[in-house]
Parts: structure tokens; C-alpha cells; sequence
């Protein structure tokens, strides 16, 4: 009700969303690769997931690729589940199961951009129908949804996607980047104006979302999968809003600089939500973007 409430809203004032980082043009994204740029890939994984002080369990989950068969991109995905009665539990499990397992079904890779894009998609809005089935066969669970942030690897890009506020930065020359865009009403007030984007951390709908898994509305409104060009040296993170939510991006930069290794930088970045007072459960992968020989 709330994507649909959104959707209308910007078609009829002719709105856009605040500035993001640049990402490739789908048509346009395998010409404009370097044989340099094709070599590179993830050469160092770090995960952590904890409950967090202040929840009594885990509603977050988080899946990291160790395929290594040479036809399926590596794929890694943070999910944050909401709902009561462990309702949100379930929903970010489905969603970390479903997604790997229908990605891996469908894709295999011809070399061209569209082929994982085309996989990712599908494999997402699968996971949604099944959230959404299993809440009709269990009415107690009928308000779950969860968060789905995904990034795959592949041909010297990210393909990144993000459903809900979970998020993903890439860091690169001591600078951190949102590459999605949360999908909270607060935000949305922002990309109007009616906010300014300073405001929206504190505002009281920064936690209420109109997008996210579990949500009927969402095949209609499936946001696109953003493709980036790698850099050697890139680091990217994947987190759910307890630790987006606390941790800066100045102190994110600070982190991954000092400590070159994935999942000590991933164990830190936890470390230091919690210091900072998350009152939500924690998770984080960290990926490293190399060569390897």
C-alpha cells in the first residue's frame, strides 16, 4: 500500500531521488570494461552477525557465496527481518535461502551483464512470493517482511541491489559510498524535500519502510540492479541498519583503512556499533577487491 502511495506521489510531482554514485548503463556495461578491470575479483570475505545488546534474538541473516564453480557469480546478501513472534526471523532465512538457490539455478554465465541481472531479479522476486506464501499459511507471521541487500561479483563488476534499508557501501580512496538507496519513508520525505537529508537518522518514519520483501506490491516495484566498475583496492560492505545505523562513514573509512584484512575489518566495524549503543541486531560482511594470479 505505502510502494504504491509512493510510486503515485513522484510520478505526479515528477520527482527524483537524491544523487547517487554513477553506476553503468545496463546496454553499455560489458563494452566499457578494461581486460585490466575483467581480472579482478573478491580476494578477501569477512561476516559477522550478532543479536546486539538490546534484542533478545537474531532476526538478521546473511548468506556469502563459496561456489566455486567457474559458471555462477559469487553472491553475498544481508537480510534484516522484521515482523513479531519471530516473523521477521523466518522472512530474512526464506530470503537467504531462496535468493542463492534460485540464482544459482538460473544463471550461468555467457559473459554479458543482462544474463546476472536477469537471475538476480528473478531469484529476488521468487524469495518475496515465498515470504508471502508462508505468511498465508501461517496467519501468526502475517505482518512479516524483511531487508535484502545482494551484490555479486562478476567480469570486473558489482551488481548491487538493495530492497528495503539494509545497505551497501563501496570504499575506495578513503571515501565511503552508499551505493543503495534505502527505502524508508523518512528518505522518502528527503528525496522531496519536505526534509532535509540531515534530518532523516532522528526522523520517527526512519525505520517505517514502503519497499521491502513479504510486500505485494513489490514485483511491480522491483528496484534495478546498479552495476559499478571495480578498482583494485575496492572494499565493499554489506550491513543491516544496526550497524549503518550507529557507525559513520568517516568511521567506516577509518576502519577498513587500518586493517587490510576482511573479516577482522568486518568484526570491528560490529565491535563498534555495539560501543556506539545499537540498540538492533548487528550484522556485516566486508568484501576485498583484488587480483588474483
Amino acid at each position: 500500500m505505502i510502494g504504491r502511495w509512493w510510486k503515485s506521489l513522484t510520478e505526479k510531482l515528477g520527482l527524483k531521488s537524491r544523487s547517487e554514485p554513477r553506476s553503468l548503463n545496463l546496454d553499455d556495461a560489458d563494452s566499457k570494461m578494461s581486460a585490466n578491470q575483467l581480472g579482478l575479483v573478491v580476494t578477501g570475505m569477512g561476516k559477522v552477525s550478532i543479536c546486539g545488546n538490546f534484542r533478545e534474538h537474531n532476526e538478521d541473516n546473511l548468506y556469502t557465496s563459496d561456489s566455486g564453480s567457474a559458471d555462477i557469480a559469487p553472491l553475498y546478501i544481508v537480510a534484516d527481518g522484521m515482523g513479531g513472534q519471530h516473523g521477521g526471523e523466518h522472512a530474512s532465512r526464506i530470503a537467504v535461502e531462496v535468493v542463492p538457490n534460485e540464482f544459482s539455478r538460473r544463471f550461468r554465465d555467457d559473459g554479458k551483464s543482462r544474463a546476472l541481472t536477469a537471475a538476480l531479479t528473478e531469484s529476488i522476486v521468487m524469495a518475496n512470493q515465498e515470504i508471502i506464501a508462508f505468511s498465508k499459511i501461517q496467519p501468526q507471521y502475517s505482518s512479516m517482511g524483511t531487508t535484502l541487500t545482494a551484490v555479486s561479483v562478476n567480469q570486473g563488476k558489482a551488481f548491487v541491489v538493495g530492497v528495503g534499508d539494509s545497505r551497501c557501501y563501496r570504499v575506495r580512496a578513503n571515501r565511503a559510498e552508499q551505493l543503495t538507496r534505502d527505502h524508508s519513508m523518512a528518505q522518502a520525505l528527503a528525496d522531496v524535500g519536505t526534509i532535509r537529508q540531515d534530518e532523516v537518522a532522528s526522523h520517527r518514519y526512519t525505520h517505517v519502510l514502503y519497499r521491502y520483501l513479504g510486500s505485494r506490491d513489490l514485483p511491480a516495484e522491483m528496484p534495478e540492479i546498479k552495476i559499478f566498475a571495480l578498482l583494485e583496492g575496492d572494499r565493499f560492505v554489506i550491513c543491516s541498519d544496526g550497524l549503518s545505523g550507529v557507525v559513520s562513514e568517516k568511521e567506516m573509512v577509518t576502519i577498513l583503512k587500518e586493517e587490510p584484512d576482511a573479516q577482522t575489518a568486518a568484526q570491528k566495524l560490529v565491535d563498534l556499533a555495539v560501543d556506539n549503543r545499537s540498540r538492533d541486531n548487528i550484522t556485516c560482511i566486508v568484501l576485498n577487491i583484488g587480483r588474483v594470479d
